[in-house]
Formats: C-alpha cells, structure tokens, sequence
C-alpha cells in the first residue's frame, strides 16, 4: 500500500513536472550567475550615486563642471556592462540611443545631461542599486535558506548541542534532520523557480530602463541622415573605382595575356606545331590565373558564403581563417533569421575589417566576436586582448568602419584605452 509521500512523489515524477523541474534547474545557473553580477554591480551603484552626489554638489560652486564630463562617461560605460548582462541574460538586444554629437564635436565627445538616454542611464542607476541590490539579496536569501534546511544532516551532527532550528522545525534527532532534508529538496525547487523568476523580472526592468527612445532634433536628424548619405555616396564611389582598378590590373591583364597568347598558338600551328600542346599547357594556366583573380574580385564585392550560408556561419569561417585565435558568442535560436542583405554584407564587412586589424596592429593573442540578429537589425562587439590605443584617424579602417555602418543609420562605439583591451561595438538596424 503506497503512503501519500509516495504517491505525492511519483506524481512529480510524471512528464510534465519532470519538463518543469528540468527547466527550472536548466535556468538557475544562468539566473544565479546575473545575480550575483547584479549585486556586485548593485554594491558599486551606491558608491557611484555617492561620487555622482558628490560631483553634483560641486557643480554649485563651479568645479564639478570639470569632473562632470568624466562622470558621465562612467556612468555611460557602467550602463553598457549592464546592457550586455542583460542582453545575455534575456538574449535580445538592448539598443541605446544616445544623442548625437553636437556640430564640431568629435567623436569621443563626452555624453551629456541633455541627452534623455544619459538621464535615463542616472534613473536606472537609482532604481538598481536601491530596489534592485535588495532584490538580488532577497533571492540569495532563498538560495541561503534552501541550503539551510538540505545541509540540517550536517550541521546537526556537527553542532549537536545546539539543536538548532529551522522555522518551524526544531533539529534534535536524525529522524527530523532527515525529514527536514527532504523537506529542503521541495525548498530547493521553489528557490531556483524565485530566483531565475525575480533575475528575469530583474533583467527586463534593467531593460526597460536603459532602453532609450530615440529624440533627436529633427534638423540635427535630417543634417546627419545627409552626411551619412554623402558618406556612403562616396564609399560607393571609391568602392568602384577599387573594382575598376582591380579589374583592369588583374582579371583585364590576365585575358589579355591570354588572348597573346592564342595569337602565338595560332602562328606555332603553321611554323612550329611540335610546340603547340606546350603553350596551350601555359594559356590554359593563365586562364586559371584570370578566373582566380575574378573569383576574388567578386569574393570582395560579396562574399558568396553570405548567399549559401547566412552571416552566422560567414562569421565562423571567419573566426576560423583568422590569424588570431578568435572565439565566437552567438546566440544559435538566430542562425535561422536572415537580415537583407546589404546588412548582413556590412556586418560581414566591419568583422572582417575589425578583424583584419586585429591581426595587423593589436598584438592580441585572442580576440572573441559577440553576434545578435534580431528582426530589429544586428548587433556586434568585436574585442582582443592587444595593446589598445587604437585611433579613427591613425589609419587603422575604423573611420571606413563607422561610415559604413552610419550609411544604414547605425552606431559604432570604439573603446581602446592605453593597454587594452580594444572593443568595437556596432548596432545596424533593418528597417533603416
């Protein structure tokens, strides 16, 4: 005759709450890895709002304008941590719309308080390190206390004096620690259901938070939209004059060669034809050299793995052939979305750029690709471990880079300080 305990378990043991349990315990880990980064980052929050107090506070007399600035370009930096955590943890993008700088202002030009996403960046960073710290340490509270009751075996048999307790359940015998053991495995259940619940209530309040509308001015708007356009008027431009230039000095000479030398087949069949098959060997070589230089050509026009295969496995080959050990993060569920292709051909490119600079300037002995497709466009970081210090205007290919990527009004953030590492953040929307 089965006793209620024994029915009660094999009814947990049935398919749907096996799925259950399996999906709870498949999400902790995660979960309990973003809390633990939520609190550390919660804890350095409340130093941040005391150094922003301070910062603020000197602003009345004149000299926190000065330290202001840097200020800001923190909290920026600090705000896109927690958006990657986020967007790993939720996997989906969290897109930032920072204002644009003002006219004459260049690049790195510090963030400002007029900008609503650096106010939303300051409400976030009130809202996490109050309520969301003491949300994260209420969760670790239910960890705590599951190991609490599935650890009484233990615990009571090395404190036996004390008979501790657990809530409603006094230890002093190892019948009741081993009750109240079975009784922590359903305590278990319920703390990794709240804690993989409140990290991901956690993870879309940060994102709501940190994600800012876009409110541009609307002849700031119009005046970049026309300079990008220009911009990428001109890359077209120069992309064909590289074509020309490319066509007339590799595949135009190469059939040329060719056709000289069918010419001189052609006077070897009447003088000497012993020499024939021997020059048709060399012709057939030089047309092999003129079909290779097409097929690269076009290879740089648009690499045909993009139309087979899609950028998720263009991007793998890339890490694969790169000359710089590169490891890859995407997420697989988007391996089947396809953004257009102009997108996808752009992303192709600033990873092949970015990657080709690595190998030549950086010095890194490793570099990761982070990819995201969604069907509001693509995101990518790009970083290595090299020396740092790279530079738009020291020839490295960023500035082609962030014009490319601006003719598809996207954005490219470049964070290289002296020593590494190099980070290369690039969002190119869909429906631009």
């Amino acid at each position: 005759m089965s006793t209620p305990l024994f029915t009660a378990s094999r009814r947990l043991l049935r398919p749907p709450f096996r799925e259950l349990l399996r999906q709870i315990f498949r999400r902790f880990p995660p979960s309990a890895g973003y809390v633990l980064v939520c609190l550390g980052t919660g804890l350095a929050g409340l130093l941040a709002l005391y150094a922003l107090a301070i910062v603020f506070a000197l602003c009345l007399v004149g000299t926190g304008f000065l330290l202001l600035p840097t200020a800001l370009r923190a909290l920026r930096r600090f705000a896109e941590f927690h958006r990657r955590q986020v967007s790993r943890q939720l996997r989906v993008g969290v897109a930032t719309h920072y204002r644009l700088p003002e006219d004459g202002a260049p690049p790195g030009a510090p963030p400002s308080l007029r900008d609503p996403a650096v106010r939303k960046d300051l409400v976030w960073l009130l809202a996490h390190s109050v309520p969301g710290t003491l949300t994260c340490v209420a969760a670790l509270i239910a960890c705590g206390r599951a190991v609490n009751w599935l650890s009484a075996p233990v615990w009571w048999r090395l404190a036996p004096r004390e008979r501790g307790s657990i809530i409603m359940i006094t230890v002093d015998s190892w019948p009741k620690a081993i009750g109240a053991m079975a009784v922590g495995v359903g305590y278990a259940v319920a703390a990794a259901a709240v804690l993989s619940l409140l990290a991901r209530l956690h993870a879309l309040g940060s994102r709501r938070l940190l994600t800012a509308r876009a409110r541009v001015p609307l002849a700031q708007r119009v005046k970049h939209l026309s300079v990008t356009r220009a911009e990428a008027l001109d890359a077209h431009d120069a992309e064909l004059r590289r074509i020309e230039r490319d066509l007339h000095d590799g595949a135009q000479a190469g059939i040329v060669a060719v056709s000289l030398r069918l010419g001189l087949i052609r006077r070897a069949l009447k003088n000497r034809p012993e020499q024939v098959p021997e020059m048709v060997e060399a012709t057939q070589q030089l047309t092999q050299q003129a079909l290779d230089s097409l097929r690269q050509l076009v290879r740089g026009i648009y690499p045909p793995v993009l139309i087979d295969r899609g950028l998720v496995d263009a991007v793998r080959a890339l890490a694969a052939l790169s000359a710089v050990p590169t490891r890859i993060d995407i997420d697989e569920r988007a391996a089947p979305l396809r953004a257009p292709a102009a997108v996808e051909a752009a992303a192709y490119f600033v990873i092949s750029e970015t990657m080709t600079n690595i190998a030549k300037h950086s010095g890194a002995d490793s570099a990761l690709v982070w990819l995201r497709i969604t069907e509001r466009g693509i995101s990518l970081r790009v970083e290595d471990n090299g020396r740092g210090g790279a530079s738009e205007h020291a020839g490295s290919g960023i500035m082609g880079v962030r014009r490319r990527v601006a003719a598809f009004d996207g954005s490219t953030e470049l964070t290289s300080p002296p020593g590494g590492p190099t980070v290369l953040r690039v969002e190119i929307p869909c429906g631009s």
